[in-house]
């Protein structure tokens, strides 16, 4: 079985004063393609920092990372960069919209930003089509961030991380600034697109009911996956 992405005992150690205060103790995982990862944690467990690894915008203090087969630690910043633009999209738990932009103008952005464009009759122009079907903005591209609610919001910021066709998708406390109804309709398209599309998601959140939409989780606590 060839991985999506592994991680391999790695370490993450943040500089406090004169003290070195570590993050991550030794995490080791691996994601197949098609699988929905949920991992749980408390404030302070660490998943962010794994995710943050995982998606290569902080190097581990020790430890090595692979992404479709490519160890980040093997290849330059820039390369380590365009892996990044090519295989994975990433959704934070704040939306991060431009505001002078419309939702279309806020995915096709990404495209721009990766040098692709697409045009009538291709298939990526198809592939947004069926994505923003979907995820159900079809009728909300032509709004800016303000005229759209905080889940249309984040529906437009997932659309944009996938806009690429990204084989890991890394989603960061999606739900943490929705209330319920929207939560429950963010987590809803999620798990129709790893059905729908077999897109590849490792989600953390520090809700475990939210976690349970996933095909498995893993529990952290005090940088170390744990048994649940």
């Amino acid at each position: 079985m060839s991985f999506i992405a592994q991680a391999e005992n790695v370490t993450k150690d943040y500089p406090v004063g004169q003290v070195m205060v570590p993050a991550l103790r030794g995490v080791s995982l691996a994601i197949e393609p098609g699988e929905f990862v949920s991992i749980v944690g408390a404030s302070g467990s660490g998943k962010s920092t794994l995710l943050h690894i995982l998606g290569g915008l902080t190097p581990p203090t020790t430890g090595r990372v692979w992404i479709e087969g490519m160890e980040y630690g093997s290849v330059s910043d820039g390369g380590r960069t365009a892996l990044r633009r090519k295989s994975i999209g990433i959704v934070f738990q704040k939306f991060n919209l431009l505001p002078t932009l419309d939702a279309r103008g806020n995915i096709e952005i990404a495209r721009e930003i990766a040098g692709r464009r697409a045009h009538p009759g291709d298939g990526d122009a198809a592939y947004q089509q069926r994505l923003v079907e979907l995820l159900g903005i079809g009728n909300r591209l032509d709004h800016r961030p303000t005229q759209l609610s905080g889940g249309e919001q984040q529906r437009v910021a997932i659309a944009r991380a996938l806009i690429n066709q990204p084989r890991l998708l890394l989603a960061d406390e999606p739900t943490g600034n929705l209330d319920s109804k929207n939560s429950d309709a963010v987590l809803g398209v999620m798990a129709e697109l790893n059905r729908t599309l077999g897109q590849t998601i490792l989600m953390i959140t520090h809700n475990v009911a939210a976690a349970a939409i996933g095909h498995r989780t893993l529990h952290m606590r005090d940088g170390l996956i744990v048994p649940a």
